[in-house]
């Protein structure tokens, strides 16, 4: 299964599951205090309102995977890592 279809099936999983939506907020949120960047810049980056962004920090709801890939791009993150708290070894 490549790296995007596993992405996708966590998210998905991520959605009706508590523990992997609070695992993935976490992520999300770590990742962008670390880098200093607000809900609200972070919206305006992807083109989404300010509450979507503060829901997917505070694990209410999941990002899709394209802002997920648009956030680890930014942020300089391993997507894979980002949307299931996974590295994969070469």
């Amino acid at each position: 299964m490549n790296r995007q279809t596993t992405n996708i099936s966590y998210l998905e999983r991520s959605i009706e599951n508590d523990g992997l939506r609070r695992t993935l907020a976490a992520r999300l949120d770590k990742a962008l205090k670390r880098a200093g960047i607000s809900s609200a810049r972070a919206a305006r980056w992807l083109g989404v309102g300010e509450y979507d962004v503060h829901y997917w920090r505070h694990g209410i709801t999941v990002p899709p995977l394209n802002a997920c890939i648009r956030f680890a791009t930014v942020l300089k993150l391993d997507v894979h890592w980002l949307c299931t708290g996974q590295t994969q070894v070469a």
